[in-house]
């Protein structure tokens, strides 16, 4: 099993010597920053007015996602370079495989967060500070996995952050209890999807002595991935509640609910082969969650 697969457009688009570097970076894999991106967007419909101010953030936030999920992936590739390198499915990834070198790698880090940095001043006081007090948590997640037994929860709180900064960008005064509500509801989420793609590298975490949630939920995962969903929306429905949201956004809820669990107890069932594709079908649960928010803020019905 192998997480680069050279038939990917982007490889066919781009000359030879640009793809270690789209493959460090992972994007012939968009699903990584819209993931990224989804919680963003939650917050910034959330309740704002829709007008030029709202197209702006999320123009600056897209590009955002896209590049501090590269400058993620590389940092994780950094530090996990002798783990990939013993890692069916990441032996291939370009600093295990020397194909590019650890110098390069680091370039390409520090311009991307370069990049990154031109983002972040471009927003108010408080979406600078929350974007600065994430950091450490960043460089932590990679590490996790040797001494944590759910490094997944530190991965979502990373993963899920932007939802706060999205909310403090365009909301003033700050209700946080609101957003908080949304942000934990997003860590369920997160957990649930990471479960599910570290059931593939679950036998190799063994025997390196790594951690996952794969790994301590054993044989009650199943279990714990169906209290977990229906947890995720439950928030999502109180969420909703604080914000005044009319009966179409939690009918949107309440389906989206029974997708997610049809799809791990009928599609993906506990099947390592299978958990890629229900990692990328997660994509469209947060398109249709950001369906019900649009339609809960802007639409009393």
């Amino acid at each position: 099993m192998n997480d680069i697969k050279q038939d990917n457009l982007i490889f066919k688009i781009f000359p030879s010597f640009t793809h270690p570097y789209i493959s460090l970076m992972r994007l012939d894999r968009p699903i990584g920053f819209l993931l990224l991106f989804y919680p963003i967007s939650f917050s910034l419909v959330s309740q704002s007015n829709y007008d030029y101010e709202l197209l702006k953030y999320f123009i600056l936030f897209f590009i955002g996602s896209v590049v501090m999920r590269s400058a993620g992936c590389i940092i994780n590739d950094i530090l996990d370079k002798k783990i990939d390198e013993k890692v069916k499915r990441t032996q291939s990834r370009p600093l295990a495989s020397s194909k590019l070198s650890i110098f390069k790698a680091y370039v390409t880090l520090a311009t991307l967060l370069l990049v990154g940095l031109l983002i972040l001043i471009n927003l108010n006081t408080p979406s600078i500070i929350l974007g600065l007090i994430i950091i450490p948590l960043v460089i932590l997640y990679p590490l996790a996995k040797r001494f944590f037994a759910l490094p997944q929860l530190i991965l979502a709180m990373t993963y899920n952050w932007g939802c706060m900064i999205g909310w403090v960008t365009i909301n003033s005064p700050y209700n946080f209890n609101n957003i908080f509500i949304l942000y934990v509801s997003l860590i369920i989420w997160t957990i649930v999807y990471d479960t599910i793609y570290a059931v593939q590298d679950q036998d190799d975490d063994r025997k390196m002595n790594l951690y996952s949630s794969a790994i301590l939920f054993g044989s009650k995962k199943s279990l714990i991935l169906n209290a977990l969903i229906v947890t995720q929306y439950f928030l999502l429905i109180v969420f909703g509640s604080k914000m005044d949201y009319g009966i179409t956004f939690y009918a949107i809820i309440v389906l989206i609910s029974l997708l997610n669990l049809g799809d791990i107890n009928f599609l993906w069932k506990n099947e390592a082969k299978k958990s890629g594709l229900y990692f990328k079908r997660n994509n469209y649960y947060g398109f249709l969650i950001l369906l019900s928010i649009i339609v809960g803020s802007q639409f009393n019905v």
